[in-house]
């Protein structure tokens, strides 16, 4: 049964794939799918690229950012050898006639399937589970009543390296390719890549070899752009592949691309199935040894089939590790299925998408996004804290991203980066209940080891170092607003945000170093409670303006996010988390709350600010040079917009939360109107124009965002109200009131939880009792049980 119908497709009744039914979608709607080492991006078009480890500094194939052509990708065409006519098993790139077009867009893996010509084809993409090798699955059906001569050729554009593109002259020279015709595979070198070294820029070998290879007989193969495409040729008139002439050219001295070719000749009714590879492995002596042990695992249609069932089944087990059922199948779909796989495979393995490929790690971005690991596998998230930790220097300052295979990065003053160390272990902590990693030595980027307490301390006394007058954290560089990057260069100017972020930290850790820490530090505990009552009467007097809590001040004290400027007039972060964290007292939170629904609400979720910048202002930053209502000037920045979500379920409005939740959720926001929302029905975007744009409601940037882990943890632990502490789950729902029952299936320190909340009165929050294993418990946290299956009942308050 189709769920959630738009004009361009649907989901399948299960919710795990998306099944897209026409290829003109608003703008790519793409997948990208990640084995944690070897990627690739697809969208339905079949444009797209291959990577392994970095999008950007070890690509495999070619492509350009065009996404309103998307016509660069990796291509299958198929020629009828008797009649001259071509269709490729994608639209793009020959965009041929079809009968019925179908893109299957799953967890871990793109199936297209076409029927046109009197021909059914089908062409299932994914990356192998394990290695890096990508695999096409590839199948021809002849629906005609007359045999068919038909010719199934292959292309792309070897990469190998950097993506930068804009001196392919230069890049190509570098290059040299051969085929083994015992393998029936093409393989690809470079003698140079674009990295710094230790003897000078530019002066290393590519340390990997690209091959490609197909299991049935070749009929032809070339690696000649020249030859396969022709003097002003194009992806959809490849004058080579036309005509079926391959010259077998390969070598140092050519345009180079990858094409195998594999003639078909199907009786009436007659299907043809055959595997494609496309590879990435070290260099080494023994390369060819281990292309051929790679071909002989995938290479064959029984094995590349088990493989495509092995990845499926790593993604079910994995995102069946927490469940929930609610009456609201769109609410399940998401929080279920698509927020882990965006989090997973784009956020945290791929670094990339259609609107940004960065390959980079950012110090909070992946960070925040790791949370997504607590309930599934939390070693996983502590693996990315300690990753973290090494790219932090010994000052406690940190990189504000670094690239791996390489380890350079930037050096930032951004002010906000090194305070997500310990925040982020503060959840780990409640997840896992355990202290022993603050007594790990982990090395710093410059040298030397300190303990994770000490790495996480440091990043907290760098930023009680920078205090104003006022007693307020100066902003430098920026806060979490990266557009925010002139406020204070002069180091003045103060974020009221960041003052809110480090009192919460500082309490958390007053509670980790006073009761918790395998090394406890009593006087800093009380330090620490000391400076953060301080700076919460600060951000009280200096940060509020008698109707909501500013922003931030800039180096000459304009302040930002204040009802006397024109523009920027309420900022967002710094309500929503004077609410989580309790700087705001009861009044206020009611007052900030509504100040949010009244300025900041609109169709898609809460804008960052209001009005965006119309006027560009150098001491302010880059935000203002956006166009009002685009991404952070003004628009819903969904990253923070998930807070929103958040703030008011901790208020216990569950109303506000689920209504600010439904306007995220892209699900919704497509079946409401796919043409204006533009993006992907089953990913958040990065944003969402705001009220001035042109195209309000219009969402971009998908994929690449650090909402979905965040929305991922607020659906669960804040709507649902499944939460980890130390001392136990705790169970404190936010649920709308026609939420009759809710069921979740939650993993917690080695037992796993059937948790049924009830909800007979109709109310919103508010536990009555709880049933554990059939035995009534005191209090709403479930104590530590054993390993096993444990049932739970909650049910809601009647008053």
């Amino acid at each position: 049964m189709a769920r959630f119908k738009s004009k361009y497709g649907h989901f399948s009744e299960d919710g795990r794939e998306y099944i897209i039914t026409r290829p003109d979608t608003p703008r790519p709607w793409v997948n990208v799918i990640s084995n944690g080492d070897f990627g690739l991006v697809v969208s339905q078009a079949g444009g797209g690229f291959s990577w392994r480890s970095h999008s950007n500094m070890n690509r495999l194939t070619r492509w350009q950012q065009d996404l309103i052509r998307d016509d660069w990708g990796k291509w299958l065409y198929l020629r009828d050898v008797d009649s001259g006519s071509m269709r490729s098993l994608a639209f793009q790139p020959i965009q041929a006639e079809f009968e019925e077009y179908r893109v299957r867009h799953g967890l871990g893996y793109t199936t297209f399937e076409q029927s046109g010509d009197e021909l059914k084809t089908s062409w299932t993409l994914f990356a192998s589970k394990n290695d890096p090798v990508e695999i096409w699955l590839c199948s021809i059906k002849n629906t005609a009543q007359k045999k068919r001569n038909l010719q199934l050729s292959s292309y792309f554009e070897w990469q190998l390296g950097t993506d930068g593109d804009s001196n392919r002259e230069f890049h190509k020279l570098f290059m040299d390719t051969e085929f083994h015709p015992n393998l029936n595979c093409i393989t690809a070198e470079k003698v140079l890549w674009a990295v710094p070294t230790d003897k000078g820029h530019w002066n290393t070998n590519w340390p990997y070899v690209g091959f490609h290879a197909v299991n049935a007989s070749v009929s032809g193969w070339d690696t000649s752009k020249d030859s396969l495409i022709g003097r002003h040729g194009s992806f959809q008139n490849p004058k080579g592949i036309r005509q079926g002439i391959f010259t077998g050219k390969s070598g140092r001295f050519q345009d180079h691309a990858a094409t195998l070719a594999v003639d078909i000749k199907l009786e009436p009714e007659e299907e043809f199935t055959c595997v494609f590879l496309l590879g990435n492995i070290d260099q080494a002596d023994n390369s060819d040894i281990v292309i051929k042990t790679f071909i002989e695992k995938y290479g064959s249609v029984h094995s590349a089939k088990n493989e495509l069932e092995s990845v499926k089944r790593f993604w079910l087990e994995l995102t069946d590790r927490i469940t929930v059922q609610t009456p609201d199948p769109a609410f399940n779909f998401l929080s279920n299925i698509w927020l882990k796989y965006q989090a997973i495979s784009g956020h945290m393995w791929g670094r990339t998408a259609y609107y940004q490929q960065s390959g980079a790690f950012g110090f909070r971005d992946q960070l925040q996004t790791s949370q997504v690991w607590l309930p599934l596998d939390p070693e996983r998230m502590l693996e990315h804290a300690k990753l973290n930790a090494r790219h932090q220097f010994k000052n406690g300052k940190v990189l504000h991203w670094w690239h791996p295979l390489i380890e350079t990065g930037l050096p930032t003053e951004m002010t906000d980066d090194l305070l997500w160390l310990p925040f982020m272990l503060t959840k780990y902590f409640a997840e896992a209940g355990d202290f022993s990693v603050l007594q790990e030595n982990i090395p710093y980027y410059d040298g030397g080891e300190g303990t994770m307490q000490e790495h996480c301390l440091r990043a907290i006394e760098v930023v009680l170092g920078r205090i104003s007058e006022r007693g307020i954290p100066f902003i430098g560089e920026g806060d979490w607003c990266d557009g925010f990057s002139a406020v204070g260069l002069k180091w003045k100017g103060e974020s009221i945000w960041l003052g809110i972020f480090l009192y919460g930290i500082l309490l958390n850790w007053a509670e980790i170093l006073q009761n918790h820490s395998p090394d406890p530090k009593a006087d800093l505990a009380a330090s620490y409670i000391k400076k953060a009552e301080e700076l919460r009467n600060a951000l009280n007097t200096a940060g509020w303006n008698g109707q909501w809590y500013l922003g931030a001040t800039k180096d000459d004290g304009t302040p930002i996010g204040d009802p006397s400027q024109a523009e920027c007039k309420i900022y967002l972060n710094s309500q929503t988390w004077a609410i989580m964290t309790g700087v705001a007292d009861a009044d206020r939170q009611h007052k900030i709350a509504e100040a949010v629904l009244e300025h900041l609400e609109g169709d898609n979720g809460t804008m960052l600010f209001q009005p965006g910048y119309s006027n560009v202002d150098a001491d302010i930053g880059y935000i203002t040079r956006y166009a009002p209502s685009l991404r952070e000037n003004g628009g819903v920045y969904t990253h923070a917009a998930t807070w929103s979500v958040k703030a008011f379920a901790e208020l216990g409005r569950a109303e506000d939360a689920i209504r600010l939740f439904n306007k995220l959720n892209p699900i919704l926001q497509v079946e409401k109107d796919a043409d204006r929302y533009w993006a992907e029905p089953f990913v958040l975007p990065g944003n969402i124009d705001g009220k001035d744009s042109d195209y309000y409601g219009r969402a971009g940037w998908t994929w690449y965002t650090g909402s979905a882990g965040w929305l991922f943890s607020i659906a669960h632990e804040s709507i649902c109200g499944v939460q980890p502490t130390i001392e136990g789950l705790k169970i404190e729902p936010c649920i709308p009131a026609d939420w009759k029952e809710i069921t979740i299936k939650r993993q917690f320190r080695g037992a796993i939880y059937r948790i049924t909340i009830q909800n007979p009165y109709g109310k919103t929050g508010g536990v009555r009792q709880i049933m554990l294993n059939g035995q009534k418990i005191s209090g709403n946290i479930i104590p530590l049980q054993a390993e096993g299956e444990h049932q739970v009942t909650a049910v809601l308050d009647g008053k």
